[in-house]
Protein backbone atom coordinates (compact mmCIF):
# COMPACT_ATOMS: atom_id res chain seq x y z
CA UNK A 1 0.00 0.00 0.00
CA UNK A 2 1.18 3.43 -0.34
CA UNK A 3 1.22 3.98 3.12
CA UNK A 4 3.72 1.05 3.74
CA UNK A 5 5.81 2.44 1.07
CA UNK A 6 7.10 5.74 2.80
CA UNK A 7 8.63 3.83 5.08
CA UNK A 8 9.72 0.43 2.74
CA UNK A 9 13.66 1.40 2.36
CA UNK A 10 13.56 -0.67 -0.95
CA UNK A 11 10.54 1.57 -2.23
CA UNK A 12 12.97 4.67 -1.33
CA UNK A 13 16.54 3.21 -2.66
CA UNK A 14 14.51 2.42 -6.35
CA UNK A 15 13.13 6.17 -6.71
CA UNK A 16 16.54 7.58 -5.33
CA UNK A 17 18.01 5.48 -8.47
CA UNK A 18 15.18 7.13 -10.30
CA UNK A 19 16.09 10.57 -9.53
CA UNK A 20 19.81 10.21 -9.57
CA UNK A 21 19.17 9.10 -13.26
CA UNK A 22 17.04 11.69 -14.17
CA UNK A 23 19.59 14.29 -12.50
CA UNK A 24 22.37 12.52 -14.70
CA UNK A 25 20.50 14.09 -17.77
CA UNK A 26 19.69 17.57 -17.22
CA UNK A 27 21.27 20.53 -15.62
CA UNK A 28 22.49 21.15 -11.98
CA UNK A 29 19.20 24.00 -11.90
CA UNK A 30 16.82 21.41 -13.17
CA UNK A 31 17.95 18.77 -11.02
CA UNK A 32 15.99 16.87 -8.29
CA UNK A 33 17.15 17.93 -5.14
CA UNK A 34 14.31 16.33 -2.44
CA UNK A 35 11.53 14.24 -2.67
CA UNK A 36 8.82 12.99 -0.77
CA UNK A 37 6.57 9.87 -0.77
CA UNK A 38 3.23 10.18 0.48
CA UNK A 39 1.01 8.08 2.23
CA UNK A 40 -2.08 8.42 0.23
CA UNK A 41 -2.78 7.51 -3.15
CA UNK A 42 -3.85 9.91 -5.70
CA UNK A 43 -7.30 9.42 -7.34
CA UNK A 44 -10.50 10.80 -8.41
CA UNK A 45 -12.65 9.59 -5.15
CA UNK A 46 -10.12 11.38 -3.14
CA UNK A 47 -10.39 14.40 -4.97
CA UNK A 48 -6.88 14.54 -6.22
CA UNK A 49 -7.42 13.20 -10.47
CA UNK A 50 -10.59 14.76 -12.35
CA UNK A 51 -12.36 11.69 -14.09
CA UNK A 52 -9.86 11.98 -16.94
CA UNK A 53 -6.98 11.56 -14.60
CA UNK A 54 -5.62 14.52 -14.75
CA UNK A 55 -4.33 16.40 -11.35
CA UNK A 56 -6.32 19.02 -9.05
CA UNK A 57 -3.19 20.49 -8.22
CA UNK A 58 -5.18 22.40 -5.68
CA UNK A 59 -6.29 19.31 -3.93
CA UNK A 60 -3.09 18.06 -3.72
CA UNK A 61 -1.34 21.28 -2.06
CA UNK A 62 -3.88 21.78 0.27
CA UNK A 63 -3.92 18.26 1.54
CA UNK A 64 -0.26 17.89 1.95
CA UNK A 65 1.05 21.00 2.89
CA UNK A 66 3.05 19.62 5.45
CA UNK A 67 4.88 17.81 3.12
CA UNK A 68 5.38 20.48 0.49
CA UNK A 69 6.56 23.04 2.59
CA UNK A 70 9.02 20.58 3.95
CA UNK A 71 10.06 20.04 0.53
CA UNK A 72 10.21 24.03 0.32
CA UNK A 73 12.20 24.69 4.03
CA UNK A 74 15.78 25.77 3.98
CA UNK A 75 17.99 22.80 5.36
Amino acid sequence: TAGQAVTDADVLAELQGAVDAANATVSQAEQIRRFAVLDAEFTVESGHLTPTLKLKRAAVVADHAEALEGLYAKR
